[in-house]
């Protein structure tokens, strides 16, 4: 006969083993998550891939990440194939944020978590990627009822860092003689070709654009020009010599190839840009984003020259739930002092959503009308349907208002999600394919 403590042993040992089967059943085995990068440049495509999922197994993808005081994700529904496995390159989400076949939906549709402010997704230091968490779930969940923080309830999770400047890529802040930028560099001594790079009339100096062209090769200065200490407080106040001062002391700088100079600008930025290639004839090409083909301010002789310039008809302005349009705000059947852009020859790709709602598309084609015949050729424009104003590098969520502090108006800017991704997609790479075309590395 067996001891009680025997007995009790034996007890213990089979309760044991009672407890490992009945949890073995019925929890899942382990996932494997698995990202095809762990750092990549926001342009760059990132694989998704999950495995030793069950035959038709439902689950869903999360991504999400702070930036500022914001919090951002996305979610993806999957149903798993017959080997278990989904592949965001291969297999189409059926629901979320997203659906269809998007193998970078996680990203481009991001928007704020529930609870967070809806605001626009801008990088503030360039110098430090986004950190996103990358999480699979059980089931199909709703964006709403997601956990968006780090949680034991998913069944894998992993970690990917995402940059807009490349290992190596230079910062210099610029504020001296009354000029404000900043000037992001390729690794290296150079001289590197250069861009001139605007963005519009929000305030401040926006980088995360130049930086990734720093990243692609191109020494890029990002322009402040109004809404900071020393500059001026909106258009009216601003004197065009400015940025043909800026420009020189970028064509001067040592880091720079001063004969492969280019530009990009969006909004009336492009304006400004356009300004400088009718006067600087060292810029060889210029790219524009949603351009009203104009300068906006007051008119004024700049280096002996009158140069005519568009004012804001504010009285033009359409309000939409809250939200101000100033698509109406100039008519493409009315006069507008469109700047020479052509004259020195340079050659120019003008980016267009159609859906933008702060520039009425039809003034590219009062553009156009202006532009010489012998000059037609020296230009190139790309229009996109349901894009919208911000158009941006790849990947990047589609902003549809944000507050501009210059304006004090919460801005409408257009476009429909999957369309304005679809141009941002498309046009980034035309873009680079236009400046290494024309300036030569």
């Amino acid at each position: 006969m067996l001891s009680r403590q025997a007995i009790h042993r034996l007890v213990t040992i089979s309760r044991h083993v009672q407890l490992t089967s009945q949890r073995c059943s019925s929890s899942l085995l382990p996932v494997n998550l698995k990202i095809s990068k762990t750092r990549a440049l926001v342009d760059e495509k990132v694989q998704i891939q999950v495995s030793k999922l069950s035959d038709g197994q439902k689950i869903t993808l999360q991504a999400y990440m702070t930036e500022g005081d914001k919090q951002f994700g996305a979610c993806g529904q999957y149903i798993a194939d017959q080997t278990g496995c989904v592949d965001t390159y291969k297999d189409v989400s059926y629901g979320g944020t997203f659906e269809g076949l998007e193998p970078m939906g996680l990203f481009w549709s991001m928007k704020t978590t529930p609870g967070v402010k809806q605001g626009r997704l801008i990088k503030g230091d360039v110098m430090s990627p986004y950190n996103v968490t990358i999480a699979v779930h059980d089931g199909f969940k709703e964006f709403d009822s997601l956990p968006w923080s780090d949680s034991s309830s998913s069944l894998a999770s992993c970690h990917l860092e995402r940059y807009y400047a490349a290992p190596g890529v230079q910062r210099f802040p610029l504020a001296e003689n009354g000029l404000y930028g900043t000037l992001l560099t390729p690794p290296g001594d150079g001289p590197f070709p250069a861009i001139i790079h605007f963005f519009g009339l929000g305030g401040g100096i926006l980088e995360f654009r130049a930086a990734l062209l720093a990243s692609h090769g191109f020494a890029t200065l990002a322009v402040g020009y109004v809404g900071l200490p020393g500059l001026p407080r909106n258009e009216l106040e601003l004197d065009f010599n400015y940025f043909l001062k800026i420009f020189d002391w970028l064509a001067q700088h040592p880091k720079v190839d001063n004969k492969n100079i280019g530009g990009i600008g969006t909004c009336v930025g492009s304006g400004y840009l356009q300004f400088i290639t009718s006067m600087r004839p060292a810029m060889k090409c210029i790219a524009t984003v949603n351009t009203p083909g104009m300068l906006i301010g007051t008119e004024q002789i700049v280096e002996g020259e009158l140069i005519q310039a568009g004012k804001f008809k504010f009285d033009r302005i359409t309000k939409v739930n809250d939200q101000i349009s100033f698509r109406n705000m100039f008519s493409a059947n009315e006069e507008i002092p469109v700047c020479p852009s052509w004259r020195h020859g340079a050659k120019m790709l003008a980016i267009q959503g159609l859906d933008d709602q702060c520039v009425n598309p039809a003034l590219v084609e009062k553009f156009k009308e202006k532009i010489p015949p012998e000059f037609i050729n020296n230009f190139t424009f790309i229009a996109y349907p349901g894009a919208g104003h911000l158009i941006e590098p790849p990947y990047a969520p589609r902003c549809g208002t944000s507050y501009n502090k210059i304006f004090k108006m919460n801005m409408l800017w257009g476009g429909s999600d999957k369309q304005h991704s679809q141009a941002q997609e498309d046009s980034w790479p035309k873009i680079l394919q236009f400046f290494n075309q024309h300036l030569q590395k």
